[in-house]
Formats: structure tokens, sequence, C-alpha cells
């Protein structure tokens, strides 16, 4: 064979390299034309969102809010909205913009509540590959806006007369609507300023001294979203003023049974200068031997106000029974500022005869010396007289079965005293806040909860003996018998806070009749049951506003308050914030919202159960007494926030439930029986409007109006206030006796508070 030339071996290369490229062509071409134009990825979320949140936070979205949801290509619409959950469920209506899906609800979303959106399986892309199940995404929706501070604070005093008054909400609010609702009392010129959530009110001229104000701003303020604003704003506040003034006068001027171991003190508007201390500056008349010191308030007055503001002269002796002193003080005494009085003061008083026992006396808390103590008078209203002398304001107290000694209580410490007066002995040892008193059936011990002044946790209950004594802690088992009651971290107060979880506070501890067992409450939201002798505990979940009211044979107990507070009233984790006082445990002292207030209800919790169970009482129920017989009284709560309310009662049992009406323009702050069970001893205010200007009264306070029906024969009540001249009425307040089958009253006194009838 003829060798082939150059020329034609490349032709042949040429053509096989053709004929290899146009294969490898008819292979990848269709290969290449599936790949670029068939989808085979199934669709996915790639985002979800609210349209509308708080600022800062994309997880708390607003009532008002809808929900975005961008898939990662364009699907198909119905696939997708028939695949979309959201848990609770919400009706609404969709809508499309490319990739994004929006679901706008058909109404305002629910405040406060936890909502999961998920997608099934099955939401198909244009070319129908379906994606697996998505989600769960989360989100929440916000409370009611609040108000989170001001300045100044609430109750402050010496307010420079330029300042401006801050308020900041918890969210962005509707300027507009929070400017409407807002109301300065008295007016002043002001201008407003606003700062994302921070409301500034300058006033425009100086504010006036010695004067109190109240800033308002009412529910008609809402957020961004319209929601209103969860509790209304009232800010009170007063000036500086040009020169010492005195708050308090103890005793106060004229008043009359004052307890014979009182001091006798000027509570001042600043602190006062020790050197300016001489035993001159006070006389007394008729000449009592005594020391005068200046120093700061004790007790729960102490921790809201530290500075030594308070001109006290201690008696070396009980005062003579029955005799009206005048005391005069010099204007000489100065402030710390070096501010004087504008004049000497000068006030009477006239002193009780103290009791040796409390048995068939009624005992009740009055303002009426100047600062809150515990007073006992007889049945029908005569000798009434003070027991305590305390320059902190009583708040709680019980009474030794015998009627030989009681204790009272601030919410911060607790003194004993005897039935006389005598033998005052301050129980709480520093570094320790106790609350809630009560005796053994056989006067035997005082039970009480404490917690740690300086962490505010918990720790357990307490007794001692009457008369003093270490303390020694009651053993609170958790968990056992079903109950999750909290337990106390460690009765040393001096032990480290970081040793153990902070406790809730254990409070209201009540013994059974027999002094078996003992009942308390769990400020984190439970009521429990202790068997004292096999340590056996029952319970069940709830957040109680009283303290528990045994049944007289001591199968169990009643207790109000609700299962599942609002979040915005006096319940939060159940500790004590540090440097604060425990309030008294009722719906006004653990300052419930107007939801919990209409939220209350009376609930039986039986020995050896683990649940609460419901009464047939009426809905707004809180406050229980029980008689001796089984009767059940309870106050309705007026939804004004204030602490008023109707008065019901029922048989054993909650049978039965009727409201007792004896007058209309009256309401009632609390009930007891008495040891006849056919009679109810009651507090009573008037229904009477305050000026827009005064602040609310405090319990107590007396007002004009036509008071109940006397019952046939009772007395007038002692001391009866005059309405003004040729009046024949006496104020609707105070402490009376009401038949609680007829509703006739015959009133006792004018003022008072958390009356009981000692047996």
């Amino acid at each position: 064979m003829a060798g082939e030339s150059p020329g034609g071996r490349l032709r042949r290369v040429a053509i096989r390299s053709v004929i290899v490229l146009v294969a490898g062509a008819a292979i990848l071409a269709p290969i290449l034309y599936y790949a670029s134009t068939v989808d085979v990825r199934p669709p996915q979320v790639d985002h979800f969102g609210v349209t509308q949140h708080l600022p800062g936070d994309s997880s708390v979205a607003l009532t008002t809010a809808s929900l975005e949801v961008v898939f990662s290509e364009m699907v198909d619409h119905a696939s997708a909205e028939g695949a979309f959950v959201i848990d609770p469920a919400v009706p609404g209506a969709f809508s499309w913009s490319g990739t994004t899906m929006v679901f706008t609800p058909a109404r305002r979303l629910p405040l406060q509540t936890a909502f999961r959106v998920s997608f099934h399986a099955g939401v198909k892309d244009e070319t129908g590959n379906a994606m697996g199940a998505g989600g769960p995404f989360g989100f929440r929706t916000v409370g009611s806006p609040s108000v989170v501070a001001s300045r100044p604070a609430d109750g402050a005093e010496g307010v420079a007369l330029d300042a401006t008054i801050s308020i900041t909400f918890s969210t962005l609010m509707d300027t507009a609507s929070v400017e409407r609702a807002l109301e300065v009392i008295p007016r002043i010129d002001l201008e407003l300023r606003w700062s994302g959530e921070q409301l500034t009110i300058v006033p425009r001229t100086s504010l006036h001294a010695d004067q109190h104000y109240l800033v308002i701003v009412g529910s008609g303020a809402t957020d961004l979203a319209g929601t209103a604003l969860g509790d209304p704003l009232r800010l009170a506040f007063t000036t500086v003023n040009a020169g010492l003034r005195p708050r308090t006068l103890v005793p106060a001027d004229g008043s009359q049974g004052i307890a014979v171991t009182t001091p006798i003190a000027v509570i001042m508007d600043r602190a006062l200068d020790p050197d300016s201390l001489d035993d001159r500056l006070m006389t007394i008349s008729p000449n009592v031997a005594g020391s005068l010191t200046i120093v700061a308030p004790d007790g729960a007055a102490g921790l809201a106000d530290s500075a030594r503001r308070v001109l006290r002269f201690t008696p070396s002796g009980p005062l003579p029974a029955n005799t009206t002193f005048t005391v005069t003080l010099s204007a000489s005494v100065l402030g710390a500022d070096g501010a004087r009085l504008d004049a000497p003061l000068t006030w009477t008083f006239t002193t009780g005869s103290a009791s040796q026992s409390l048995g068939n006396q009624i005992v009740y808390l009055s303002s009426r010396s100047g600062v809150a103590n515990l007073w006992a008078m007889n049945p029908d209203g005569t000798n009434q007289h003070e027991l305590s002398s305390e320059l902190s304001p009583v708040t709680s107290y019980a009474v030794a079965p015998d009627g030989q000694s009681y204790v009272v209580g601030d919410g911060v410490r607790l003194v004993e005293s005897d039935a006389d007066g005598s033998g005052r002995r301050v129980l709480t040892e520093s570094g320790m806040v106790e609350f809630d008193p009560a005796y053994a059936p056989d006067g035997s011990a005082i039970v009480f909860g404490r917690a740690d002044a300086a962490t505010g946790a918990g720790l357990g209950l307490w007794s001692r003996g009457p008369g003093g004594g270490t303390a020694e802690q009651i053993d609170v088992p958790a968990g056992a018998g079903g109950a999750t009651l909290s337990p106390s971290p460690s009765g040393d107060a001096s032990a480290s806070p970081g040793t153990a979880a902070p406790a809730a506070l254990l409070r209201a501890p009540r013994y059974s009749p027999d002094g078996k067992r003992l009942a308390f409450v769990d400020a984190g939201g439970r009521v429990g049951i202790l068997d004292l002798g096999s340590g056996f505990l029952t319970g069940g979940a709830f957040h109680a506003a009283s303290p528990p009211a045994w049944f007289p044979d001591g199968s169990g107990i009643l207790v109000s308050g609700v299962r599942a507070p609002s979040g915005r009233g006096g319940w939060t984790d159940g500790r004590l914030t540090p440097g604060t006082a425990v309030p008294p445990m009722t719906p006004t002292g653990l300052r419930l919202t107007a939801a919990d207030r209409a939220a209350l209800r009376i609930v039986e919790l039986d020995a050896g159960l683990s649940l609460v169970q419901p009464t047939p009482l009426k809905e707004g129920a809180g406050l229980p007494a029980i008689g001796p017989n089984g009767r059940i009284a309870y106050l309705v709560l007026d939804p004004d926030g204030t602490a008023a309310g109707s008065l019901w009662i029922a048989a054993s049992g909650g049978i039965g439930s009727r409201e007792l009406r004896p007058d209309s323009r009256a309401r009632f702050l609390g009930v007891a029986f008495a040891p006849e069970p056919g009679t109810l001893v009651v507090a009573r205010q008037p229904v009477v409007a305050s000026p827009p200007s005064a602040p609310s009264p405090s319990p107590g306070a007396s007002a004009s109006v036509t008071p109940l029906p006397l019952a046939s024969g009772a007395q007038s009540p002692a001391p009866a206030a005059s309405n003004g001249p040729g009046s024949d009425e006496v104020p609707a307040a105070g402490i009376w006796l009401i038949d609680a089958s007829t509703g006739i009253g015959q009133q006792l006194t004018t003022d008072g508070w958390l009356p009981r009838w000692i047996p």
C-alpha cells in the first residue's frame, strides 16, 4: 500500500473529531435542556414575620399585625393557603405579592397570646414540586400598654418647682390619644414633648410651692395598634415648700381614747437638723417626764423613707388615763436645710383607759390617732381606746385566744404587747421581714411568714411562743400530697443568695380550729394545708387574694383569688421586692387590676385533696368569712378599683347566696362574724365621690350620708361626727353591727376597717 500523504491523515483526524463532537452534543444537549428547563427542587419558606411589632423585638406582634410568609419561589396559592395553620385559630384572609403570602386576621389578635404558625406538607410550586411540612414559627402578641417609669415617682415629695414630669410607656403610643387622656390637677400651663415611648410634660411657669399635684392618664390612651392603656396612671407628687411643715401629729389633734403608752411625735416634711434639738423644744401639760429625740421612721415606714424627720418624745412611763394633754412645739426647730416653722404648733389629745383583756371586745384598725393602729371597744361602741401606738402604720394584727395579748404588723416587722399596752416587744430580728401573724387556738404559739430583707426571698413559715423567744421554722415539704408549694431556701439569713433559687413567700398561715392543721397560701400561686402531726401537705394551684378561712369543723378552707392572673397586678413571681413591705393580702393591697378583680372567685380546699373546688358563691367574690355555724359572708368588690363592695351572705356550703342591701349609699370594706352567728361585724365607707383635685380617701375616712337604720334601742355611734349645723345625720363610714337576716344595722364608730369580735 502506497504511503498516505500527511494531508490525508489530517483530514481523517478532523473528520473523526467532528463526529465525536456531534455525537457528544447530541447526548449532552437533552441533558442540558432538561437541567435548565425542568425544576425538581421543592419550595421552602425563606422568611416568616409579622408586619407590625414592638420596636426592637420582631417576635412580639401588635394586635393589628398581619403575618408575612416569603417562599423561595412562586407557589400555588390554593395549596399554600390550604396548608397554612395558626394555633390558636384565627379567622382571616390571604393576599399575595409575588412569592410573599400575607395573612390578615379578620379582627384584632388577642392580647398576651402565644401563637404557632406551621404548614402541612403539600405546598406546591408551579411545576408541581411539593414542600414538606414547614415550621413551626412562633410569635406572641403584646399586652396592654403600661407605664413603666415616671419622674417624679408616685408619692414623691419635695419636688423642685422647675421640675419637668416624664412618663415612659412600655411601647410606642398614639400620641394624640394620650394627650386627650392626660389631665394635671391643679391645671397648669404646659408643653408636651415626645421622644419614642417617653412623654415629657414641661410646665411653662414654675410649679406652686407646697402643692399636691395629680397627673392622670386615663384608659382612653392607646398604643399605635389602638390597644387601651391597661391601668390608668395616677401619679401624685408634692412640691417643696418654703417653710418647715408638720406632716403628721401623733397623737392627732383632738383625738380621744389614745393609748397611755403612746409616744408624742411630729413627723415633718423633711429631715430635721439634730443640732436644733433642745429639751425645751416641746412642752407638755400636764407635765410628763421623758426624752426628746430626732429619729428616722422605723419598720415599714423607715423602708419607705429613711430621712430623720421624726421628732419623738418618749414618756418615761405610762401616761395617766382619761387625761387631756396639751402639746406645744417651739418654732425654733430647724430642718436640715435650715427651714423653720412659721409659728409654734399646739395641739391636744386625750388618753383612754386600757383594758386588762380583749375578751368580748371588738378590735379594728383606725388612723384617728394620726397613724393606723389597733383599737378596741365594747360591743356597743363604748370605751373606744387605742391599743398599739406604733409610728409605722399597722396593716395586720392577731389577738391571743385568751385576749391577754396581741401582735401587730406593718408588713416588715411584728410587735407584741399585752392587752393593756404594756410589755411592748419587737419580735422581728434584724435582716428579716415578718408578716401575717396568727395565734394557735390554744395560744401556745404565734405563726407568721418570713422573708430575707436583703434578697426578698421567702423563708417559709415560722412560729414562736408568745412573749418572744426563739423562732422555729415549720417544715413545709415540697411536692407532698400533690402540692408543689415553694420550699424555703434556708432559714439562715446569712446564707448566700446563690445557694438556692429564691423562693416565693408563704403567707397568711391560719390554724385549724383544733390546731392540728395549718392552712396557708404560696404567693407564687398555690394554696396548701399542712398536717402538723404527719407533715402531710395537700394543696392546689390558685392565686389567693385573701387569707384562708377555716370551716368550723376543720374539714377545709375557703379562699378568694383567681386561677390565672392577668400579669399586671400584685402577683409576679411571688417574691418580695427588697426594700419594700409585704402588702395586706387583700385585692386592694395586692393592687389587682380591674380584670383580676372581676375574675375573683371563692374556692374550697378540703384537707387531703389536691385540687381547689369552685363554690356556688357569686362571681367576683372576695374576702370570705365563715361563722360558727358555717354560714359564709363575703364581698363582691366594685369594679372601680376602690376597696369597697357589696355584702353577700350564704348558708353553709355556699347555698342560697343573697345580697344584703341596708343602704345603697354606702359600701363595705370588710366583714367578720360575731360570736352570735346571726350578727355580722362590718366596716363601711360612704359612696361619696371625692373632688377631682383631692386624693382618694384612705380606708376609714368618713363622709356625710344617711346612716343605716339603727336597731331598736341601739346607742348612737360614739364618737358621732357632725355633718354641719343643724344636721342630725352621722357618717355612714366606720364599724357597724348588722343583723344577717334583716339587714338592720347599729353604727359603732365613724371610722375604721378590718374589724373582729374577740369572744
